[in-house]
């Protein structure tokens, strides 16, 4: 008989479903999940302080932005950066709940024709909310577009008449697509690299400066890599002048050698999550009462 655990959902975004997520899912395969507004274990997000206002139940963070987990604040946290803190934490990148890594491999791409590959357009970037964003991303599509106009699919610098209804559909048929993240921070790699991959179109990626531990460099452009925007623009020109270059970047397997698969990654979380609930609500608490941080909060 599977153990009963009450559970909650707080400041998560928008359209979140509280009823039907992932979280759900996964918990569902090893116990019977009850939705309580008086949880046991409450998940809970960046997008409010609700979480504040739950005194007595563990606590779990999760993140799919560029933001570091608070352990004064929650027991556990789920998010993207590096880090260790005994069972306290599993780094689990946002991109992996995506069907499209699915189609991302550690093995070499084969591209039966290459003429259609190579006589698509230019390049692509689909943007949809820039506040907060580091601005080298706006400044690097401007760049690009001196050379060849680079079509934007987003509501963000939209230069099409129209916001894009489904982004892989779009993106594949361009030779490259502009994948910048919204900031740089280690482990901060999101679904901007892998979509154009899942799609064979290059990624001209910015973001993550360790991308390199997790995927091949050898399979995109990392902008991260060059002195200034006019060097890696200078590069992008290059692979679109050269067919054959340009093809085997395509070929480039994805994924470094020994990296997890989606399959591994779900391993990975289910194990992290019934740590915590296989534990009584006691057991599984880790934040202290007592000291300095009961004061922090």
């Amino acid at each position: 008989m599977k153990k009963t655990i009450k559970i909650n959902f707080v400041d998560f975004w928008n359209d979140f479903d509280p009823k039907d997520n992932f979280f759900i899912k996964r918990l569902s395969l090893y116990f019977n999940v009850v939705l309580d507004s008086d949880p046991d274990y409450l998940f809970y997000s960046y997008n409010g302080t609700k979480n504040l206002k739950y005194k007595k139940c563990v606590k779990i963070y999760f993140s799919g932005e560029n933001d570091v987990p608070d352990f004064n604040l929650c027991d556990y946290a789920i998010a993207f950066h590096p880090i260790e803190f005994e069972d306290r934490y599993l780094r689990f990148p946002l991109y992996i709940l995506y069907k499209c890594f699915e189609n991302i491999s550690v093995s070499t791409n084969t591209n039966s024709d290459a003429s259609n590959l190579l006589n698509r357009k230019f390049c692509s970037f689909v943007v949809s909310n820039s506040v907060g964003a580091d601005p080298i991303r706006e400044q690097f599509f401007r760049k690009l577009c001196e050379y060849k106009k680079v079509d934007s699919g987003g509501r963000f610098l939209n230069n099409i008449g129209h916001a894009v209804s489904d982004k892989l559909e779009f993106i594949k048929d361009y030779k490259f697509t502009i994948a910048f993240e919204n900031s740089s921070a280690s482990g901060y790699t999101t679904e901007k690299l892998i979509e154009p991959m899942s799609v064979s179109s290059v990624p001209i990626y910015w973001g993550n400066p360790k991308v390199q531990q997790y995927f091949n460099k050898k399979s995109f452009v990392c902008v991260n890599d060059f002195e200034n925007i006019d060097k890696a623009a200078a590069e992008i020109i290059r692979l679109d002048t050269d067919d054959k270059a340009y093809i085997q970047m395509l070929t480039e397997s994805h994924l470094n050698i020994g990296q997890k698969n989606q399959k591994e990654w779900l391993e990975s979380f289910d194990i992290f999550i019934c740590n915590i609930f296989n534990q009584s609500v006691e057991n599984a608490k880790r934040i202290t009462e007592y000291g300095y941080a009961k004061y922090y909060r």
